[in-house]
């Protein structure tokens, strides 16, 4: 028997879902979960996710590196931000980080009470297809967006997942279709077609050239990653 599949565009829509049971694959392309991937990825210990920058500040520094951003930029006081081109093996191997980020962070937490919380990125993105292929639960791909709207990369980033979904689950929702669609539109050059999305032109005010090739390297971190405890692990 074929799961079902659900889209959320936004996290003001996630409430008319009910997760009970579901397994939930938060996506912020640019770039939390980008960036969990990329860090987890190449050996941080662990990596715990949290609202607010109050709350990142507050954890041990000798214990923790901090890290995140707050509108794009890396917040004042943390040692990162929130590209994964920071998250070098050299430098965060075997450490552990707090993170806290302005749309991914809010949404994990949102996410908690599905039966497990999975973080998507194209960086992962074969292996999230390939686990959702092989579970047992109906899955959720939830959108990060940015500030509570819709956005086109988490958006594209879903159509992937669905179109290589087909086989495994079904669907009766306009916003798996709109993800679909978009994918049918932008997959031939999902580079150039993002190079529209609002975040980002963000980053090019910002003088920030990089981070979205960066996060559309297709399977660069090809690492499941769950959340468990209050932290974000790698299975």
């Amino acid at each position: 028997m074929q799961k079902s599949l659900e889209v959320v565009l936004s996290p003001l829509l996630l409430p008319l879902v009910d997760l009970t049971g579901k397994t939930v694959v938060v996506i912020d392309i640019l770039r939390a979960t980008s960036t969990i991937c990329a860090a987890l990825n190449n050996g941080a210990k662990s990596l715990k996710p949290v609202v607010s920058t109050e709350e990142a500040l507050s954890y041990n520094k000798n214990e923790y590196c901090i890290a995140g951003e707050r509108n794009g930029e890396k917040a004042p006081g943390f040692d990162f931000g929130n590209s994964p081109r920071e998250y070098s093996r050299e430098l965060i191997g075997g450490k552990k980080i707090v993170l806290t980020t302005t749309n991914g962070t809010k949404c994990i937490h949102a996410s908690l009470d599905a039966d497990e919380v999975l973080i998507g990125s194209f960086f992962n993105l074969d292996a999230i297809i390939t686990y959702l292929r092989n579970s047992s639960n109906d899955a959720v791909l939830f959108c990060s967006g940015w500030k509570d709207r819709v956005n086109l990369e988490d958006t594209l980033f879903a159509g992937y997942v669905a179109e290589g979904l087909r086989e495994t689950h079904h669907w009766d929702s306009d916003e798996v279709e709109i993800s679909l669609n978009l994918y049918n539109k932008a997959s031939i050059d999902p580079i150039s077609f993002l190079r529209n999305a609002s975040h980002a032109k963000r980053f090019e005010r910002l003088g920030n050239t990089q981070d979205l090739e960066v996060c559309l390297e297709f399977n660069a971190h090809p690492i499941v990653v769950k959340y468990a405890d209050g932290e974000l692990v790698g299975i």
